[in-house]
């Protein structure tokens, strides 16, 4: 590994606001990185979001689904990567209908899902489990579509327990 003598003593303050560094590959060339480049190169676009759906709302799931990401545009698809859900269990279980589904719009079939999350009895934060299309026709995702929070069939009953959906995704450029 090459010595970097040429350089000065890095305090405690400059590693916390650094935003260049250097990067040694495995061929011993050194060469000046920045977080930017490293972020675009490594990790995309990359974005998080976060929306709470209330009681009512899930009770009308099936029929109204909940916008959790808007559409991005001609050319593009959103890929989600990872969806984890809070429920905050009040005093019932939802009792029917009750496949939370993380469903692109047009699709015939959900990037996430999970048939557990919204019967729970106590306060639960899951990690859902993705999906892949096992028919050779069915569809994931869609250019220029939104992803929505919903339920697989009818809107759920009986249930009052608000939830918190998070989501890691991408826009992919088609």
């Amino acid at each position: 590994m090459a010595q970097f003598s040429n350089f000065p003593a890095a305090t405690d303050s400059d590693y916390e606001n650094a935003t260049t560094f250097l990067i040694q590959n495995t061929n011993g060339d050194t060469r000046l990185a920045n977080l930017s480049g490293l972020n675009n190169n490594i990790f995309g676009d990359i974005q998080t979001t976060f929306l709470t759906i209330l009681s009512a709302n899930i009770l009308t799931l099936n029929s109204v689904p909940v916008e959790l990401i808007a559409a991005q545009g001609a050319g593009t698809t959103i890929e989600i990567m990872s969806v984890s859900v809070r429920a905050t269990y009040k005093a019932a279980a939802y009792a029917t209908n009750t496949n939370l589904q993380i469903l692109t719009s047009g699709a015939t079939n959900a990037q996430f899902d999970s048939a557990s999350i919204l019967t729970s009895t106590v306060n639960a934060h899951w990690k859902l489990a993705a999906n892949e299309p096992t028919i050779a026709g069915n569809t994931q995702l869609i250019e220029n579509a939104a992803v929505n929070v919903t339920v697989a069939t009818g809107d759920p009953t009986a249930g009052n327990s608000d939830i918190e959906v998070y989501a890691m995704y991408r826009v992919i450029q088609l």
